[in-house]
């Protein structure tokens, strides 16, 4: 029986990663899924589809920053680690398929937590065909550190780009918005009592769902012009839009889809849900423009009908591109006024 109460500093880095190879089981050896060979050499050696475009991100999460070791479970942040990952190839129109793990580790930290960790990320690995091919670990003295680089595949023809959107394109939002954002505020108002009153808003925040089966129905369509995943909040994701495509956005605050479950937390906690939809971030649900002109409300409608019909996610109409001399994101109130939305998502930085 292994000691539950071993730490890392007391364990040899080999043996650490010995037994984190164990955790993942077959799928870190690399036996086939394009894996040449997979943990145990200096570089994974790989093999893509030949015509097929290579897809590569990385997003670190920092503790303090990005998760509260005071309500996420190991197994929760190594799912989030591997999630936000799969996210940014799913934004691309992409099959996620290798990714490598790079842990930066407090000393004082329990070996069972780490493999806690693992079990996280060999889980969500799992579901999505993704095969964790190396990484790296180092001592990390103040703060735990978990930094993923994912690498995905898609077809050429059918790679999403922010600057794919044009005048008349329609806005469309996958699945709800806010619901992160409510599930943290609730978190840090209750700790983990919040699940008790509100369990998915909780789990949105703490297990977020990629849409990477969504994606994959969205481009085979051959509709999608711009697409970006909504990480920092949806104000800014459309900035991103717009500036990389050089166009404006229009969109009405009423279409936006907030549960009633978010509005019900946010009256409660004096906080206003539209603002958690704008700028609280980590939603990562897809933000996609869709060609505009003659038909275009019939073809969104097949389209979310027949998202629904595959994957069980919703999508909304939110709004349409138009083209200005500068580029913006503005939303209509409820009352007819226009208000002009900037980019402020939070700034790692700044800490706002």
């Amino acid at each position: 029986m292994r000691n539950s109460k071993l730490r890392v500093a007391d364990i040899a880095e080999a043996a650490l990663i010995e037994r984190l190879v164990g955790v993942l089981g077959p799928a870190g050896q690399g036996s086939g899924q394009g894996v040449l060979r997979g943990i145990g050499d200096d570089a994974a050696v790989l093999q893509n589809v030949q015509g097929a475009r290579l897809l590569a991100a990385c997003d670190i999460l920092v503790e303090g920053v990005h998760f509260d070791l005071s309500f996420s479970s190991p197994e929760q942040i190594g799912r989030k680690a591997l999630a936000v990952n799969l996210s940014d190839i799913a934004a691309m129109g992409g099959r996620p398929r290798w990714a490598l793990v790079t842990l930066g580790l407090k000393p004082q930290l329990e070996v069972s937590f780490v493999e806690g960790i693992y079990r996280g990320i060999a889980e969500i690995a799992g579901e999505y065909g993704v095969v964790i091919v190396g990484g790296d670990t180092t001592a990390s003295p103040d703060r735990l550190l978990i930094d993923v680089c994912i690498l995905g595949e898609a077809n050429r023809m059918e790679v999403a780009y922010r600057s794919g959107a044009r005048e008349g394109d329609m806005i469309l939002v996958t699945g709800s918005l806010a619901s992160s954002a409510a599930g943290l505020a609730l978190l840090q108002e209750k700790g983990r009592d919040a699940e008790k009153e509100a369990k998915e808003l909780v789990e949105a925040h703490l297990s977020p769902v990629p849409r990477v089966k969504e994606a994959a129905v969205l481009v085979q369509s051959g509709l999608v012009g711009a697409m970006n995943d909504i990480s920092d909040g949806l104000a800014t994701e459309l900035w991103e839009i717009v500036q990389a495509s050089g166009c404006s956005a229009r969109f009405w605050a009423e279409r936006l889809p907030i549960p009633p479950l978010v509005q019900q937390v946010a009256a409660e906690l004096g906080a206003d849900p539209l603002e958690w939809a704008l700028y609280g971030g980590e939603d990562y649900e897809l933000v996609l423009t869709v060609s505009g002109g003659k038909g275009s409300p019939l073809r969104a409608r097949r389209l979310a009908y027949k998202l629904k019909r595959a994957t069980g996610t919703g999508l909304s109409f939110i709004g349409r591109i138009f083209s200005t001399r500068d580029s913006k994101v503005e939303m209509v109130r409820s009352d007819e006024e226009v208000v002009e939305l900037s980019p402020r998502g939070y700034d790692h930085f700044s800490g706002r």
